[in-house]
């Protein structure tokens, strides 16, 4: 553990943690302004692969953050940038968004549809989803596809309730044929952070990560060498931390708690 007085890097998930839907909690956009001005390099690092870069850079500025396009990290960008290193020219089926699918085809991806033959299936969070498509991807794996999952969460919460996410999809295709995931790339897995490390160009000793979730975010930050700061705005409460074998470095009731250690 590291103290976060000299923490370079805070690296942040974003749903329950800064903001719930397309609000942000309050003051929690002015603590990212006071961590940047401090010399900070503030970094946004989500599971959620239902939108592309593009999009999250857009809601981080209408909530009130003037980030810029290299401060966003999601689990679709590392996915990409993992099948292009060990899977090379292969194509993909996507299970998931549109915008998702045009980020794969930006990354050079070879992009397939619905009935199509594919070396690899990507299972993301798809609120686009269809039984259609589903049916396809459970085909494909049962076939020999590459299984690959963008991250494991079970649920993504939001303003309306919880969201069933990638992670409950995974459980619905390994009830149907048996399978799981040849790898996962999002947080807590490895593939995640050595993306991270790279886009930031940062060692894990500099980097705290802060979020609200034991099983992805502060596994993420243990199991990766970083510093872990769980903040208690979003899924865990103290009862759930308090019978969880999974302890972060840091408790804060929010990320504004973090204004002290500038």
């Amino acid at each position: 553990m590291v103290d976060l007085r000299d923490v370079k890097v805070f690296l942040f998930d974003m749903d329950g943690t800064l903001n719930m839907g397309d609000v942000p909690f309050e003051g929690a956009m002015e603590t990212l302004k006071i961590l940047t001005d401090s010399g900070r390099q503030v970094c946004f690092v989500t599971n959620n692969s239902s939108r592309s870069k593009y999009d999250y850079l857009k809601k981080i500025h209408r909530m009130g953050y003037d980030a810029a396009m290299e401060q966003i990290v999601t689990s679709g960008m590392a996915t990409a940038q993992y099948i292009n290193r060990h899977y090379p020219y292969k194509s993909a089926y996507v299970l998931g968004t549109d915008c998702l699918k045009q980020e794969f085809a930006d990354y050079g991806i070879e992009v397939k549809e619905i009935g199509e033959p594919a070396d690899i299936v990507i299972l993301a969070f798809d609120t686009e989803l269809t039984y259609e498509k589903l049916f396809h991807a459970t085909n494909l794996i049962s076939s020999g596809s590459v299984y690959i999952a963008t991250h494991p969460d079970l649920v993504c919460p939001s303003d309306k309730g919880d969201m069933p996410d990638a992670g409950a999809f995974m459980e619905l295709i390994y009830a149907t044929n048996g399978h799981r995931p040849d790898v996962v790339i999002g947080k807590p897995c490895a593939p995640m952070a050595e993306f991270v490390f790279d886009h930031c160009s940062a060692s894990p000793k500099e980097c705290a990560f802060v979020g609200d979730r034991l099983y992805t975010d502060i596994k993420f930050g243990l199991n990766n060498g970083m510093t872990s700061v769980l903040v208690l705005t979003g899924e865990t409460t103290p009862e759930m931390l308090f019978k969880s074998d999974t302890k972060p470095d840091y408790v804060l009731d929010s990320v504004n708690d973090l204004r002290k250690y500038c």
